[in-house]
This record gives C-alpha cells, structure tokens and sequence, in this order.
C-alpha cells in the first residue's frame, strides 16, 4: 500500500542516516516552496536539494509519525486532509482528521485548539517538553546544512550543460512530426491525453 510505502521509506531515512525524523518527513512531505516568495533562503535552498534526491510524497495525507523524541504530524501541501488539534490544561494533546472526536471534553479544560494547515509540522520535542513551531522547527533543520553553498558549488542543470557544451539545438521539423510519433508508436489519442 502507499501508507506502506511511505513508512518504509521513512523509517529507512531516518535509522540509516544521521538525519532527524522532522527532517525526513521535511525531505518526503515538502512543504510548497518553488513559488513562495514569503519562504526563507534557507529553507528555500533545503527544499531545492532535497528534490534532487527525491519527489515529493503528494497525496490528500496527513502523516503522523514518531520516535520516541518527537511525536508529531504533517500535513501534505495541498491540504486536502483536514487536521484539527487540541491541547489541554493538563498537557494531553489531541490530534485527529475529525472534529469531536473526545466528544465529552469540556471546553474549560483546552488551553488552546488550532488546525494544522497546508505544508506545516505540528511537533512536539520530548525532550524540551514542548510543542516546537512549524517555522522554528523547520529553519533549524534546514540551517543544520549550508545547503546554499552545495547547490552553488553542485548543482548542473540541463540549461548548464547546454551552455557548457556549446550545443546547437535544431529547429523542430513538423513535416516529420506524424512519422516520428508513428515511429515511437505514438498515436493523436495518446498526445490527447498526455497533452490536454
């Protein structure tokens, strides 16, 4: 299964790695970064690096994980999944996708409730004692690395080895369009569903 997957490669990421479990989840779930211009450099060059090593994990999920240091949860980039949260008085923490899930919990005793939105972690760090913010949590990950540096220096892209190698791109020949799609075995319903 999928979810099966997921923990698989998760699990796999952060007990053969000397990465966090915040930071593998950060890796698979990445929140939207490409076009958001509020997003830090640094969490920007995280996410940039990090695509080169794996796609993203889309789907309507909320993921929630834990390793005995932290418990938390995320919520995929497109928000999809609802999440709501409860935190009482007495430090017990309710997560859940439905509302009214502890039916009887009486609104005196909540300190505070929110909703986990698009892209963001809900942590909480066992050994401070506390619930750690999305942004706190995910800057310290993606500053543990200069990963500004390592796409500067490492980075090669397809528009780079263009320009190193000095390559003239020819002209597309539609004259010969139909003979190569038949060729490759291409039909108009394919590049029907391929294109539009």
């Amino acid at each position: 299964s999928d979810s099966g997957n997921f923990d698989a490669v998760l699990e796999l990421l952060s007990k053969a790695s000397k990465r966090t479990l915040p930071e593998c989840v950060m890796m698979m779930i990445p929140e939207a970064w490409q076009d958001n211009k509020h997003l830090s450099n640094t969490k920007r060059a995280f996410y940039q690096y990090n695509s080169c090593i794996m796609e993203p994990w889309d789907g309507p999920a909320m993921i929630a994980f834990t390793d005995g240091k932290y418990i938390g949860a995320t919520l995929d980039r497109n928000g999809l999944r609802p999440s709501r949260y409860y935190v009482t008085k007495d430090d017990v923490i309710f997560l859940s996708s439905e509302v009214g899930v502890v039916p009887d919990l009486p609104e005196a005793s909540i300190r505070f409730k929110s909703r986990l939105e698009p892209g963001k972690m809900f942590l909480v760090d066992f050994e401070k004692g506390e619930i750690v913010s999305d942004n706190i949590i995910k800057e310290e990950v993606a500053g543990s690395q200069d990963y500004t540096k390592w796409l500067k220096d490492h980075l090669f892209t397809v528009q780079d080895w263009v320009q190193a190698a000095k390559c003239n791109v020819a002209a597309f020949n539609f004259d010969e369009t139909n003979r190569k799609l038949n060729m490759f075995g291409y039909t108009v319903e394919t590049l029907d569903i391929l294109l539009y």
